[in-house]
């Protein structure tokens, strides 16, 4: 199977905009799930700060993504807890020794 067949066009909707986006087959729900994120944050400052210029929204939308996002990957990060970890796994073995 030629691998690019795996691949197809889908339209996105962010706000009123049309996006053709190539995805692959087993990529589609996740674009899905983030198109529909993505348009309820927009949804929501729009109605939470009327009047703005949609540049103003999509704006905030990318932020509130990119916080959640950095937030999400600080919870994710281990190295703390390896450290800990590392060093009673030391104390253990030189208590035994």
């Amino acid at each position: 199977m030629d691998a690019s067949s795996d691949k197809f066009v889908i339209q996105l909707w962010i706000g009123n905009q049309k996006y053709p986006i190539t995805v692959s087959r087993d990529k589609e729900e996740i674009f899905r799930k983030a198109e529909k994120l993505v348009n309820e944050k927009l949804n929501r400052y729009r109605i939470t700060y009327p009047n703005q210029g949609d540049d103003i929204y999509m704006s905030v939308v990318l932020l509130d993504l990119a916080v959640s996002l950095l937030q999400s990957e600080e919870r994710q990060d281990t190295e703390p807890y390896n450290k800990v970890l590392s060093q009673l796994t030391k104390e253990i073995e030189e208590a035994l020794a």
